[in-house]
C-alpha cells in the first residue's frame, strides 16, 4: 500500500484533447506561477479552496448559512458570500447545497486511490491506444507523488504523459520527464522580463527543462496565444530559433478563450485579462502561418 498524497482537485475520466486516445486526466492543485491568462485558477493555491458560483444560480434557501459553524456564509445582493479567513473548508455547506452552487475544490489524494479510478477506464486505454495525462496546476510541484502514481501505473503497462509550465528544479523535472511517455510543454514568452510581468516568474529554469526534456522523451511545445500579449511577428521568430536545435516533436497552439472567467467569480477574484478581447480566426491563422514558414516543427492547433 501506497500512502504519499498529493493534493487534486479534479480527476476527468473520458478525456479525448489530453493526449492519445481515451485518457484519464488527473488535474494536481498548485502552481508556483500566476500566468495573467490562466483558465483553471482553482488550480493555482497548493491549499483546497472554496468556489460559490454568483446570484442567478442560488435558490437562497439559505441552508448553507444556517449550518456553517464558523458563521463564515452570508447572503448579499451577489449571491453566498464567504469570509476566507473564517472558512475552516469542513464542507458543510457543499453537502447542504441541493443545486451543487458550492463545491470544494482541492482533496487529498492517495497513490492508490487515484490509481483505483484510472484502472476502471484500462479497457478503454487499451482498445484506443490511450492512458493518463497528469496535468494541473503543476505536476513537478508534487514531484514524489507523481513518481511513485507512474510507477504504479507503468507496472499495469498504462501510458503515462504529463502537461507542465515547466517551472521546478531541475533534478524531480528530468526524473518525471525520463519515466513519462511524452511531455506536454507550455512556452508563454521567451524574454525574461515579460514572462515575469505576466506569470511572476522568470522563464530561465523553465527553457532549461524544456531543453532537458527534449533530450528524454518525446516532448511537444504549447504556445498560448494571448492577444496583446505573444501574438507577435517577433515572438514567432524568436521561438522558431529557440526550437531549432531542440528534437521536439511538434508545436500546439492553444488560442486565448475566456471559458475560465466564470471561476474567478466563484473564487472572490478579479480576472486581470478582463479587457483583452479575443483573437479573430484570421488572426490566429497568421500567426499560425508566420511559425509554420519559419520552423521546421510541425506546427498545428489543439
Amino acid at each position: 500500500m501506497v500512502n504519499k498524497t498529493a493534493l487534486i482537485f479534479d480527476v476527468q475520466r473520458f478525456c479525448l484533447f489530453d493526449g492519445d486516445g481515451i485518457r484519464t486526466t488527473v488535474f494536481f492543485k498548485g502552481c508556483p506561477m500566476r500566468c495573467a491568462w490562466c483558465c483553471n485558477p482553482e488550480s493555482q493555491s497548493f491549499s483546497p479552496e472554496l468556489m460559490i458560483k454568483p446570484a442567478g444560480a442560488c435558490a437562497e434557501c439559505q441552508k448553507c448559512l444556517a449550518a456553517c459553524p464558523q458563521g463564515a456564509l452570508s447572503l448579499r445582493e451577489k449571491g453566498v458570500s464567504v469570509d476566507r479567513a473564517a472558512c475552516i473548508l469542513c464542507g458543510t455547506c457543499e453537502t447542504l447545497c441541493p443545486f451543487d452552487r458550492i463545491r470544494t475544490a482541492g482533496r487529498a489524494y492517495t497513490v492508490d486511490e487515484v490509481a483505483d479510478i484510472i484502472l476502471k477506464d484500462r479497457d478503454y486505454y487499451d482498445d484506443s491506444h490511450g492512458g493518463v495525462t497528469l496535468s494541473g496546476g503543476e505536476v513537478t510541484a508534487q514531484a514524489d507523488f507523481v513518481l511513485a502514481l507512474t510507477e504504479r501505473l507503468k507496472r499495469e503497462k498504462i501510458g503515462v504523459m504529463i502537461e507542465t509550465c515547466g517551472f521546478s528544479a531541475p533534478d524531480p523535472f528530468a526524473e518525471i520527464a525520463g519515466m513519462v511517455d511524452r511531455v506536454y510543454f507550455d512556452v508563454k514568452l521567451l524574454d525574461e522580463a515579460e514572462h515575469i510581468r505576466y506569470t511572476g516568474r522568470s522563464n530561465k529554469q523553465i527553457l532549461e527543462n524544456l531543453r532537458a526534456a527534449a533530450g528524454l522523451t518525446e516532448t511537444v511545445v504549447r504556445v498560448p496565444l494571448i492577444p496583446g500579449v505573444n501574438m507577435t511577428e517577433a515572438f514567432a521568430a524568436d521561438l522558431a530559433a529557440f526550437l531549432a536545435p531542440l528534437p521536439v516533436a511538434a508545436v500546439e497552439l492553444l488560442p486565448y478563450h475566456r471559458l475560465g472567467v466564470g471561476k474567478y467569480r466563484e473564487l472572490g477574484r478579479d480576472y486581470s485579462l478582463a479587457d483583452t478581447p479575443l483573437a479573430s480566426r484570421e488572426e490566429n491563422l497568421a500567426f499560425f502561418e508566420t511559425l509554420k514558414n519559419q520552423t521546421d516543427k510541425p506546427v498545428r492547433f489543439r
